[in-house]
């Protein structure tokens, strides 16, 4: 039994999931008595909720481990949570400074599980450690109190069936589940009215919820029909969503309702047949181009951001090119580009023909000025438009900025006013930097 612990400090690595995930837990930690201090501050407990995507985030999860155990001392008490511990238990079980390891599919019963601790007992797993392909349950969260209204993400599904050839993502989170719909809506409503002005609906794979349950519906757009009925001042946001699984009835709710925010973060990651065969991915350079083309024509002014990885095993300079192309043909407004890494695990990196690294840095430099002429392009064409912003925080003392909802980032002279307000404006300037200057309309 745990019951000299008073300070609790967590901390987060990787995704949006990981994000609503640590917010929980810190919500649960308060509820049961704990003191929350900052990660950097002397604690009797340091919770790090670990990433697994990279062998960087896997080597900054125990780093973090050692400076928790040395900053608390010998007595404090170290967990590591999450997809690192649930995907290489080993390694972690050899940091020595992680006192307990806790998997993906137990975090929701943390409390419960300290509780029980036995007072000397040697077993450093709190709770059982299940395969991923036993994990099917949606772990039962819920965001109370936010310590700040400007943003919350909400986790509406877990899990993912892809298994493209470089993620290691399925093997740490289990197999597609999804979150109730009566569920979502409660947490939704309870911090709409705490004044929460931008919701992020997240999950592993967002374009598969409901794909669990029974009958054969829409039911991500069905929800996104019962959230914009609510009342209150606010905008929802999608967050990574496969291009072939935006439905057109989605669409049809992104065009007709102010708020669900002009922008889909669609993954492309190569341009190349024969490398998106390579990585798994659903879709070819027809089809994923036929996708863009469709949801443009829906949703006029839309911005469409992606994610590209250069220099997978046994990319040709042709196989590149084709990126390049289809990049250029989809008219991204941003790239946010990757070399790729093998991540251990994961069938990619038992791939031969592994690519130069500088090649790669060569390829990325290519990718990324293509990037930056295709985003020039796109704020140009919505310049003249009425975009909305939600004004979010002060990067200066001259300056405060925000992301339309089409996602680009601009900013104002500071005006305390403005903090966590949603304003319409203009945009005065689409050629210069982040953030760009714009006139506020109302």
């Amino acid at each position: 039994m745990v019951n000299s612990v008073v300070k609790a400090a967590i901390k987060n690595l990787g995704c949006r999931v990981n994000q609503y995930e640590a917010e929980a837990l810190e919500q649960m930690f308060k509820n049961a008595g704990y003191q929350i201090v900052d990660f950097e501050s002397d604690a009797d407990l340091y919770l790090i909720n670990s990433c697994a995507v990279t062998i960087s985030a896997a080597s900054k999860s125990r780093s973090l481990a050692r400076q928790a155990k040395r900053r608390g001392g010998k007595d404090s008490i170290v967990i590591m949570a999450g997809c690192y511990t649930q995907v290489s238990p080993e390694e972690v079980e050899d940091v020595e400074e992680v006192d307990y390891l806790i998997s993906t599919s137990n975090k929701d019963n943390l409390i419960q599980l300290l509780n029980d601790l036995k007072a000397g007992g040697d077993d450093r797993w709190l709770g059982s450690r299940e395969e991923y392909e036993e994990i099917d349950q949606f772990q039962d969260f819920k965001l109370v109190d936010l310590n700040q209204t400007t943003r919350a993400n909400i986790k509406i599904q877990d899990g993912c069936d892809q298994f493209c050839s470089y993620c290691i993502i399925p093997y740490a989170r289990g197999r597609i589940r999804s979150r109730a719909q009566e569920d979502v809506i409660e947490e939704f409503r309870r911090l709409a009215a705490q004044g929460v002005k931008e919701f992020v609906l997240t999950g592993i794979h967002l374009g598969a919820y409901g794909k669990d349950f029974d009958g054969n519906k829409d039911y991500l757009a069905d929800l996104l029909k019962e959230l914009i009925d609510i009342k209150g001042n606010f905008r929802i946001r999608l967050s990574s969503i496969e291009a072939g699984e935006v439905t057109n009835s989605m669409l049809e709710i992104m065009r007709n309702s102010d708020k669900i925010c002009s922008h889909l973060h669609l993954p492309l990651q190569s341009g190349s047949g024969r490398i998106l065969e390579k990585m798994n991915r659903p879709y070819n350079q027809q089809e994923f181009l036929g996708y863009i083309e469709n949801i443009k024509n829906r949703v006029p002014g839309i911005g469409l951001t992606t994610d590209i990885i250069v220099g997978f095993p046994g990319e040709t300079e042709a196989d590149f090119k084709e990126t390049l192309k289809v990049v250029k043909a989809a008219g991204f407004s941003r790239l946010h580009i990757f070399s790729y890494s093998p991540r251990p695990g994961t069938p990619a990196a038992r791939m031969k023909d592994n690519i130069d690294g500088d090649l790669k840095k060569e390829r990325y430099n290519k990718l990324n000025q293509l990037g930056a002429e295709l985003a020039r392009e796109y704020r140009s064409s919505v310049q003249d438009n009425q975009l909305e912003v939600l004004f979010e925080d002060n990067r200066s003392d001259r300056m405060i900025t925000g992301y339309t909802g089409n996602y680009i980032r601009v900013g104002v002279e500071y005006q305390e006013d403005l903090v966590n307000k949603l304003k319409t404006v203009e945009l005065l300037e689409a050629k210069g930097e982040e953030p760009y200057p714009v006139k506020i309309i109302e």
